[in-house]
C-alpha cells in the first residue's frame, strides 16, 4: 500500500467493458441463487400509480415499489436509480435506517447496536469501513446537503421516517445532483404540492423499553401546502450501556408564486443522545452478546449530538426547461466521548450550501437537446478539541483544530433523444475542492504534524446511453468517472498512550474511480425486476484502519482496487383478486478487493459481506387482515482484516409481522424480529490492516436478540 501523499491534479482514464460483460455472465446466476439461499449461519474459515418522468422523457405506468428515483436529469433516466417510499414502512416497525432502506438494491446497512446509531452504510464499497462518522455517499434533503462541507454526516441525525420517499442514486453519474463522493446519493424528499391534507399518527412500544412515537400534519391553504412532522425514539438497549433517545422535527412550506413559480422553505432539527456498548471479540460475542467490555464500564463512552438546519429554494419550470437555485445552512454541535485510547471530542460546525440550476430545452436541427448547468458550492468552518477520557470524566485537552472546508463543482450535461426509444447522454464535472487544518495548540516543534492544507482539481466526464426495448422493458449503460476528497476524520489519527495522547494528520490524496455499469428494468405479466452489475477501477482508495485492538489508526490511500457487483431488485404478485399475495426480494452481490497490491495482493478488501439480501412473502385479506415473513441474509465470509486473517460468518434471521386495517385510515399491528432467537454478528467496529492475534481481537458488533414491537398507525 501506498503511505505516501501529496496534492493531485487526475485525468479520467477510459475502462475496458469486457471485464464488465464477463462479470454479468459468470456472477448472473450465483445472484439468482442468492434470492434461494438460506445463509443459516455461514461457518467460516480463517399498487399500480402512474410514475411521471420530467416532461420531455416519457409517462409510465409503473410499480411504485421499484420506481426509478427522480430529480436529477442524467442520473434519473441514464443512470442507476429507486426510490423508498413512505408507502413502504407503514405497518411495518422500522426501528433502524437499515430496516428503513431495506428495499432498495445496493445499499448495503450493517447495524451497530440495533437503534438509529449510526450503521456501516456503503454503496458499492464507497465509505465501507467509516463509522460513527460517514463518507463516500451523499446524504441530501430536498436536493440540499444534510451533512457537513467535508462530505461527511452523522446519520443518527436522519430519520427518514419524516419525508415522503427517499431517493437513492448508485454509483458516479449522480453528480449533477452533488459531487465529490463516489458511493452515490440518498435524497430525502419532503412534503410538496401533492401531498394529502391531515394528521398522520404512529406509536410503537416493545422489547428492552423501546418507544417509537411519530406524528405529521399537512395544511393546504389556497396556493400553499405547509406540513410539520415530528418524532421521538428511545430504548434502553439490548446490550449494557446502550441506552438511546433521539427527538427530530421537520418543517416545511411551500409556497407557488405563479402557475409556474413556487418556493420552498423548511426546517430540521434533531437530538440523538445515546451510549456506546463498545465492541468484543468474536468468542465474547458469540457466547455473551449482551455483554461489554471492562474498558466500557470504566470509560463510559456515549455520543451526544444536535443539529439545526434551514434551507430556501426557488425554483421557475417555464415550458422549455427549469431554473432553480437553493441554500441550506446548517450548525451541528457533536460531543464524542469515546474510549480510553481516543479521548473525547467536541465539535462545532456551521456550513452553508447550495446550487444554481438552468435545463433547457433546445432543437439543434432536427434533434432535440435537453442540457443542464448546474453549479454546486458548500462551506464550512468546525472547531475541534480533544481530551483525554480519564474514567468517563473529561481531563487535559490535547488538540485545538480550526477546521476549515469548500468544495465547488460546475456541471454539464446533455441528453438527446436520437429515437423515440433510444437516448443518449453525456457529461462532465469540474470539481475543485479545499481542506485546511489550522492548530491553536500548535509550538515552533509540533507546527507540521498536525496542521495543514490539501487542494483538489479534478475532470471527471459521464456518458449514458438509453433504449427502451418496449413499453414494459428498458437497457441503460453508462461510463463515468468522479473523485472523492478526503474528510477530516480521514485526515487526523490520535496516537500516543494514555493519558499523553496527541493528535496527528496526513495528507491524503482524494479517491477516484472509474465506472462501467449495465442495468435492465421491466415488467412481465405479474413480475416486475431491477437488476444492475457494474464493474469500478479505483484508484488512491482512502481505507481507515484500525490496530490489533480494534483502536483507530488513521486512514491510507491504497493503490489500485477493483469494486465489482450486482445489484437486484423483484416483486412477484401471485394474487391480486381481492386477496393480495406478493413476493418482494431485493439481492446485492459485492466483490472488492486489491488489485495485486504490493502487501495484501489480491486480497478481498474488509468490511463488507460478500452478499447481502432480503426476501419478503406479505399476504392481505380483503377484510383487512395481513400477514407477512421475511428473511434477511449475510451470505459467505465477511473479512475484519485487510490480510485475511479473521472473519465471521454469516446468518440468516426471520422477521414475521400481522396486522389489520381496521379502515382505511387506522391499522394496528405486531412484529418480532430474530423470530428464532438466532445469535449473529451485525458487523464490527471498523476494519484491520491486520489481525495479529485474532482470538483477542475485540472488533465485533453483536446483533439484538429476538424481540417483539406492537404498533398503531393512524393516517389522513
Amino acid at each position: 500500500m501506498d503511505h505516501n501523499t501529496t496534492a493531485f491534479v487526475n485525468i479520467p482514464a477510459e475502462p475496458d467493458m469486457m471485464p464488465l460483460i464477463r462479470l454479468v455472465a459468470r456472477l448472473l446466476p450465483a445472484t439468482l441463487l442468492g434470492w434461494w439461499l438460506l445463509a443459516g449461519g455461514g461457518s467460516c474459515r480463517a399498487a399500480d400509480d402512474p410514475v411521471v418522468m420530467p416532461p420531455w422523457l416519457i409517462e409510465e405506468k409503473i410499480d411504485p415499489n421499484m420506481a426509478p428515483a427522480r430529480g436529477d436529469t442524467f442520473a434519473s433516466v441514464l443512470g442507476s436509480t429507486s426510490v423508498v417510499i413512505d408507502n413502504n414502512w407503514s405497518a411495518r416497525s422500522i426501528a433502524t435506517l437499515g430496516e428503513a432502506l431495506r428495499r432498495a438494491p445496493g445499499v448495503v446497512l450493517q447495524e451497530s447496536f440495533g437503534g438509529f446509531e449510526p450503521p456501516r452504510i456503503t454503496i458499492r464499497g464507497s465509505g465501507l469501513d467509516s463509522a460513527p462518522t460517514s463518507r463516500g455517499v451523499a446524504l441530501l434533503a430536498d436536493g440540499l446537503p444534510l451533512s457537513r462541507a467535508d462530505g461527511s454526516f452523522h446519520s443518527g441525525l436522519f430519520d427518514p421516517k419524516l419525508f415522503s420517499r427517499v431517493e437513492i442514486y448508485r454509483g458516479t453519474v449522480h453528480a449533477g445532483l452533488t459531487p465529490a463522493v463516489l458511493g452515490g446519493v440518498l435524497n430525502a424528499v419532503g412534503a410538496s404540492a401533492d401531498s394529502p391534507a391531515g394528521v398522520a399518527l404512529r406509536l410503537e412500544m416493545g422489547d428492552f423499553d423501546a418507544l417509537r412515537a411519530q406524528f405529521s400534519a399537512v395544511a393546504k391553504p389556497p396556493d400553499t401546502t405547509a406540513s410539520l412532522a415530528g418524532s421521538h425514539d428511545r430504548q434502553n438497549g439490548y446490550r449494557a450501556h446502550s441506552r438511546q433517545i433521539r427527538s427530530v422535527l421537520n418543517a416545511s412550506l411551500h409556497r407557488r408564486l405563479s402557475p409556474a413559480t413556487y418556493a420552498d422553505f423548511s426546517i430540521y432539527a434533531a437530538r440523538p443522545d445515546y451510549e456506546v456498548p463498545g465492541p468484543l471479540t468474536l468468542a465474547e460475542a458469540e457466547a455473551r452478546p449482551r455483554s461489554v467490555s471492562a474498558a466500557v464500564l470504566r470509560d463510559l463512552p456515549k455520543r451526544e449530538s444536535s443539529l439545526i438546519r434551514a434551507t430556501a429554494q426557488i425554483k421557475s419550470a417555464p415550458d422549455d426547461g427549469v431554473l432553480a437555485a437553493g441554500l441550506a445552512w446548517q450548525h451541528m454541535q457533536d460531543d464524542f466521548r469515546q474510549l480510553q485510547a481516543n479521548g473525547e471530542s467536541d465539535s462545532r460546525s456551521g456550513d452553508l450550501g447550495g446550487h444554481g440550476t438552468i435545463v433547457r430545452r433546445v432543437a439543434l436541427g432536427a434533434v432535440e437537446h435537453h442540457l443542464l448547468a448546474r453549479s454546486t458550492f458548500s462551506v464550512g468552518a468546525n472547531h475541534l478539541q480533544r481530551f483525554v477520557n480519564d474514567s468517563g470524566r473529561r481531563a487535559n485537552r490535547f488538540a485545538d483544530l480550526d477546521l476549515k472546508a469548500c468544495t465547488w463543482a460546475l456541471n454539464m450535461e446533455d441528453i438527446v433523444w436520437l429515437h423515440p426509444s433510444v437516448a443518449i447522454g453525456g457529461g462532465v464535472t469540474a470539481l475543485w475542492a479545499r481542506r485546511e487544518i489550522e492548530d491553536r495548540l500548535a509550538t515552533a516543534a509540533t507546527a507540521d504534524n498536525v496542521a495543514r492544507t490539501l487542494r483538489t482539481r479534478d475532470i471527471s466526464p459521464r456518458a449514458g446511453l438509453l433504449w427502451l426495448a418496449r413499453s414494459d422493458l428498458s437497457v441503460c449503460a453508462a461510463v463515468s468517472r468522479g473523485a472523492e476528497p478526503a474528510t477530516f476524520d480521514d485526515l487526523q489519527s490520535v496516537g500516543g498512550r494514555f493519558p499523553n495522547l496527541k493528535l496527528t494528520s496526513r495528507a491524503l490524496r482524494p479517491q477516484t474511480a472509474t465506472t462501467a455499469e449495465i442495468g435492465l428494468r421491466g415488467r412481465f405479466l405479474r413480475f416486475t425486476w431491477n437488476v444492475t452489475a457494474y464493474q469500478g477501477r479505483w484508484h488512491d482508495e482512502i481505507l481507515r484502519l484500525a490496530d490489533a485492538s480494534g483502536l483507530p489508526r488513521g486512514a491510507v490511500n491504497a493503490g489500485s482496487t477493483i469494486h465489482e457487483g450486482i445489484e437486484t431488485a423483484l416483486r412477484w404478485r401471485l394474487l391480486e383478486n381481492g386477496h393480495r399475495l406478493i413476493l418482494s426480494t431485493t439481492a446485492t452481490w459485492n466483490h472488492f478487493y486489491f488489485d495485486d497490491d504490493s502487501v495484501y495482493g489480491r486480497n478481498r478488501i474488509a468490511g463488507t459481506p460478500p452478499h447481502t439480501g432480503n426476501a419478503e412473502l406479505y399476504y392481505e385479506h380483503p377484510r383487512g387482515w395481513f400477514a407477512a415473513g421475511e428473511m434477511t441474509w449475510v451470505g459467505g465470509c465477511t473479512p475484519v482484516d485487510h490480510a485475511g486473517r479473521l472473519a465471521y460468518g454469516g446468518s440468516g434471521l426471520f422477521n414475521a409481522r400481522a396486522g389489520w386495517h381496521i379502515s382505511p385510515r387506522l391499522t394496528v399491528f405486531a412484529a418480532v424480529r430474530n423470530l428464532f432467537d438466532r445469535r449473529h454478528i451485525a458487523s464490527t467496529a471498523g476494519v484491520l490492516d491486520i489481525a495479529r492475534v485474532p482470538a483477542a481481537t475485540a472488533i465485533f458488533l453483536p446483533g439484538t436478540k429476538r424481540n417483539f414491537t406492537l404498533g398503531l398507525e393512524w393516517k389522513p
